[in-house]
């Protein structure tokens, strides 16, 4: 069997900041340029890479659009599921933060920021970040 055969199927991975003493969590604005839910909140991440795991993807997304730098540890699963529209897994995980947003550089998309959870359903959200936002407050 090839290598090629053997790589696994291509997945997201995604992940947001939770600050329990503020009960704030720190979302994504997508820019207008993407494909892909432009100019609505979500979570920081991306598709694999290689042999990644969702780990790793996460931890390596959020060094490009953070440049903050997460260990493995740190990383709390929240879910993971079958996307059917996009036909990919989704794993998302949130990891517990009290980091300023001064001590962070957007790497790409059009801002991010730290959103009371008590006002983030008022945000534009993308669905699947509504649906895994609910999950998480359960």
């Amino acid at each position: 069997m090839s290598s090629e055969n053997s790589r696994q199927p291509v997945f997201y991975a995604g992940a947001f900041l939770y600050n329990p003493k503020t009960q704030s969590v720190l979302l994504h604005l997508r820019d207008e340029q993407v494909a892909v839910h432009p100019n609505q909140w979500g979570f920081f991440g991306g598709t694999s890479e290689n042999d990644e795991t969702p780990e790793a993807c996460v931890i390596r997304e959020l060094k490009e659009e953070l440049d903050i730098d997460v260990e493995k540890n740190q990383l709390k699963k929240l879910c993971d599921y079958l996307n059917e529209q996009r036909g990919t897994w989704r794993h998302v995980f949130f990891i517990e933060s009290d980091l300023e947003k001064s001590a962070m550089r957007l790497g790409e998309g059009a801002d991010f920021d730290w959103i009371p959870i008590a006002k983030v359903f008022e945000y534009n959200l993308t669905e699947k970040t509504k649906r895994d936002l609910k999950t998480f407050l359960h």
